[in-house]
């Protein structure tokens, strides 16, 4: 959908459109009724978003994930919506990037004056919503007319980080931070044990449980690939509709199975409960959201699948109530996932799982910056199952869904419902104005607390999630994947690599072998570069026509001749 800033009918059709799927969206039920063209002023208008955002600063109900335009009360922008704002040469697509930013105070707002008290609306007689459209249009025109205020509003549509610097500062970061370091890497090294340990030699504390979202056929690669090419905007952004959204969110979804002990092992839905916050186990959900990133002038779409668990409860500093797993799905414009990467809902312990598209960058920093995990390679094939620990719920692996068995029900709901959810006395965000689930809070914070970050470990809000505690990244920065990891040429059929690919994923024991014997410190076999120390020794064969048990044959082969007939860079 355009806004055209010069067809204030069309204009006035998109926001108020808005404004009746972020009041659908959050359960409001408020009627729209449209009040006269001439009804407000722009200095009125802009009086009246002042004033709203006052009442909803004063109540603490300000929606933390996006960030509010100075001098522009009625937009908000996002770390993607920001990174256009050098990029928007044209009228077409300054009226959709503007739109967009109206669209995200629309979704904000609606959720913060559904938390916000009665008492403490700016306008007791219920009509503010309609006044805000009705506004937000009229300074839309007014703002947008000179080429000084378009100026002004592409400088100010900026987000800045979400590392706070004093903390830094008092906390004597360029030293604490190498101790930091060295306590990350010595856990890489053991996640990466962890992944070569066999898939049927992991430790199970409890029963194996699998859920699934999953309620139709999945789409082809090229029925995906038609969905992302028709539905691209002036700004190059696939913008699938709810329909198509809902039909990659089924085919992408994951298989979650998770080594269950207790009840804290059990993936819930957050709800308000006599006036606490809690996970109901009883209702099995996974959290959609979309996000894109930006890989060599492209714009790809990004799905996030969300889940929640009662709590962590392990008996040291990371323990404590809630827990959670966000797991993206970054699609190729040709229809296939390109990327998988996943966090906790603290913005904890990424994991980056590459495809064949994707290679580690050579040139990352190697001083106060945080190494990507890249434990394991992205399978082929695209219906997986993540196997889940018991406590920590951290990802112990990436494995094919060959044999479906039986599996729980997980229900849908949208990632925006979390922002405004029904409490006893009308509705409230399970987040505080910083984006922190209260009570999530972990005792790691007074240690780590030098490193920047707000509440280390504690549960946050989507768009407020630090992903490293040495150097600064975000995991909605669009730039991520850009900065870590090069796109190349996808490599198949007969190099030593295929077979490789393969092994990993059917010899986790090869993994173990390299890593023991070859005292192996990279990422994974995704990254290597094979070259054969005796031609004709080995000859490989594509792993798509290796069978298992040909296979496993194959790859103790390579494991015998590794030293002597490879060379591993």
């Amino acid at each position: 959908m355009i806004l055209n800033i010069a067809d204030m009918t069309c204009t006035e059709r998109f926001i108020r459109k808005l404004l009746i799927c972020g009041l659908l969206l959050t359960g409001c039920s408020i009627v729209q009724h449209p009040l006269p063209e001439q009804s407000a002023s722009p200095d009125a208008c802009r009086s009246l978003f002042l004033s709203s955002n006052k009442a909803i600063e004063d109540a603490g109900v300000r929606d933390a994930g996006s960030h509010l335009l100075p001098g522009f009360p009625y937009l908000r922008t996002t770390r993607f919506y920001a990174s256009f704002r050098d990029q928007v040469d044209n009228d077409k697509q300054f009226s959709t990037w503007v739109g967009q930013l109206a669209r995200l105070d629309v979704e904000a707002r609606t959720a913060e004056l559904l938390n916000l008290p009665s008492t403490d609306r700016p306008d007791p007689g219920g009509k503010l919503e309609q006044r805000l459209n009705d506004c937000r249009i009229k300074l839309l025109k007014a703002d947008t007319k000179l080429p000084a205020s378009r100026e002004k509003l592409r400088k100010n549509a900026q987000v800045p980080d979400d590392y706070l610097t004093w903390q830094r500062i008092i906390g004597l970061y360029p030293l604490t931070s190498l101790f930091v370091s060295a306590g990350i890497v010595r856990w890489h090294n053991e996640e990466r044990l962890n992944y070569a340990t066999p898939s049927d030699k992991l430790p199970i504390h409890g029963n194996l449980v699998r859920w699934s979202s999953q309620r139709n056929p999945p789409l082809t690669s090229g029925q995906v690939q038609e969905i992302l090419q028709q539905s691209v905007d002036p700004l190059g952004i696939p913008g699938p509709d709810a329909g198509d959204l809902d039909k990659l969110f089924n085919t992408f979804a994951p298989t979650w199975e998770v080594d269950v002990v207790d009840n804290n092992d059990q993936i819930g839905s957050p709800k308000w409960l006599d006036g606490k916050l809690s996970v109901d186990t009883g209702h099995p959900s996974v959290f959609h959201e979309v996000s894109y990133a930006r890989l060599n002038g492209k714009i790809l779409l990004q799905l996030n699948y969300i889940i929640w668990f009662p709590a962590r409860a392990s008996h040291d500093i990371y323990g404590g109530i809630f827990d959670g797993i966000n797991w993206r799905v970054t699609l190729g414009r040709d229809g296939k996932p390109w990327m998988y990467d996943s966090i906790h809902n603290c913005g904890c312990y990424q994991k980056f799982f590459p495809g064949r598209h994707l290679r580690l960058r050579s040139d990352l920093p190697t001083m106060y910056f945080e190494k990507p995990l890249v434990p394991q390679a992205a399978p082929e094939n695209d219906q997986i199952v993540l196997r889940i620990a018991h406590m920590t719920h951290y990802i112990q692996r990436l494995v094919y869904l060959e044999n479906p068995q039986s599996t729980r029900a997980m229900a849908w709901h949208d990632y925006n419902e979390l922002r405004a959810l029904p409490a006893a006395s009308g509705h409230r965000s399970i987040f505080n104005a910083n984006g922190i689930v209260s009570g999530s809070e972990r005792s790691e914070r007074f240690i780590l607390w030098p490193m920047g970050v707000r509440s280390s470990g504690a549960m946050r809000q989507w768009g407020k999630h630090n992903t490293a505690f040495v150097g600064k990244r975000h995991f909605d920065d669009p730039n991520l994947i850009e900065s870590l990891f090069d796109q190349v040429e996808p490599r198949y059929s007969t190099s030593p690599l295929s077979c490789f690919r393969y092994c990993f994923f059917c010899c986790p024991d090869l993994h173990r072998h390299l890593y023991v014997q070859s005292k192996w410190m990279s990422h994974d076999f995704h990254n290597m570069t094979c070259m054969a120390g005796k031609p004709g020794n080995l000859r490989a064969k594509p792993a798509t026509h290796l069978s298992r048990s040909r296979g496993d044959s194959f790859c103790k082969q390579i494991a015998i001749t590794m030293h002597q007939d490879y060379i591993v860079r």
